[in-house]
């Protein structure tokens, strides 16, 4: 992995005082007092910033994180939200307005489809799906009302990787915003803003805290369009809540151990599904098959992530039969937990999307994905081996 040793140095306490705990305290309470108007004065004007007024407005336990946060992504700002989707929604409405056209990867999470296609469409955003890494295909689809690109640095559920370099490129010639959800690759992997993203974001519920235990979403990125995520966060009533952030904190302090051993295991774990004859494709940025592997090799900074999407042969009544022969690795539509588990996106993740678009961008009935995690690979890959060659 590249080397991010430093950002797995606190520099941020919120303790002062006679009381100095080493882990940063839980802090429930719903509102905060003040000694006198003129400290409320003082809080709105913004010069008293360790002051907290309402548990929507902010709170202290969000701080810590938002530090770890741009600390990992190398960028000016983060804000928190209530899930990663809340991150995406008040994102995109905090850069777009009615009228503006959004050019999107077609390779694409179904939840943000969804939000896209029933939301933003019908609010009046004029929307394109196409190939991001294709300068021929971006150059086509941009509009005079093109105001924002969207992109995800490995997609959700195929693994495409996005050449951030180009878009990037792209994105700053033609003075266009550029968003990249970076749930998969994490800033373990790559940076967006430093390939020119002008805001990155994240379902902190993955790999982020990775013990499949919160939920929530975090933006990063400069530091004027985070501010303007923070009040639509704050009007929307989509902040995150302090259980969830002080669970977040304690995940981030072990993501430099667990992504690395999940990354290692996916590697193996793939290595063994392409050479089984019950397994048709298998979707995975470090094999040289796959249609983005010289992206991945060139983009990512080390190791090619833990998500592994593979089809097995017979459709869904065989993809069914492997899910309930499996013993140690569990059925869960989500990732990025410390424990693996499968998901089947036509059912969930992809549910929102038509039959049509599915099949045209490659998600069968038989497409498993699995969530690669930090057990030892031993038992996965015997795990596999069971349900994949029932007696």
């Amino acid at each position: 992995m590249t080397d991010l040793t430093d950002a797995f140095v606190p520099k941020f306490h919120p303790a002062t005082g006679p009381i100095r705990p080493e882990t940063t305290p839980l802090y429930t309470s719903s509102v905060y007092t003040f000694p006198s108007l003129d400290a409320v004065e003082a809080y709105y004007s913004g010069s008293a910033p360790d002051e907290y007024l309402y548990r929507r407005n902010g709170h202290p336990n969000e701080r810590p994180v938002e530090h770890w946060l741009k600390t990992l992504e190398r960028s000016e700002d983060a804000v928190l939200s209530s899930s990663g989707m809340a991150a995406i929604s008040q994102t995109c409405f905090a850069l777009l307005k009615p009228g503006d056209h959004l050019l999107a990867t077609k390779y694409l999470y179904g939840g943000t489809y969804a939000f896209f296609e029933q939301i933003l469409r019908p609010w009046g955003v004029e929307i394109t799906y196409t190939d991001l890494n294709d300068v021929d295909e971006l150059l086509r689809c941009q509009q005079p009302n093109t105001r924002m690109l969207y992109a995800e640095s490995i997609a959700n559920p195929l693994l495409e990787v996005a050449d951030l370099v180009g878009i990037g490129r792209f994105a700053k010639e033609n003075d266009l915003k550029l968003v990249v959800d970076n749930t998969f690759a994490t800033p373990m992997l790559v940076r967006p803003v430093e390939h020119g993203a002008t805001l990155s974001v994240h379902s902190l519920t993955k790999y982020l805290n990775g013990h499949s235990d919160v939920i929530g979403g975090a933006v990063c990125g400069a530091r004027e369009e985070v501010e303007k995520v923070r009040k639509l966060s704050i009007t929307f009533g989509g902040t995150l809540a302090p259980f969830d952030a002080w669970m977040t904190e304690r995940g981030l302090q072990t993501l430099h151990l667990r992504f690395p051993a999940q990354c290692r295991n996916a590697e193996q774990v793939a290595q063994y599904l392409v050479q089984h004859p019950g397994v048709e494709r298998v979707y995975y940025p470090g094999l040289p098959q796959h249609a983005t592997h010289s992206t991945a090799a060139r983009i990512l900074n080390a190791g090619y992530g833990a998500m592994i999407s593979f089809e097995v042969s017979g459709g869904r009544a065989n993809a069914n039969d492997f899910v309930a022969r499996l013993q140690q690795i569990n059925f869960a539509p989500s990732l990025g937990g410390i424990r693996s588990t499968v998901s089947h996106p036509v059912l969930t993740s992809h549910r929102a999307m038509s039959a049509q678009d599915r099949t045209d961008l490659g998600i069968t009935e038989g497409l498993i994905r699995l969530s690669v995690g930090a057990e030892p690979v031993d038992t996965l890959l015997s795990d596999l081996e069971q349900a994949l060659n029932p007696a």
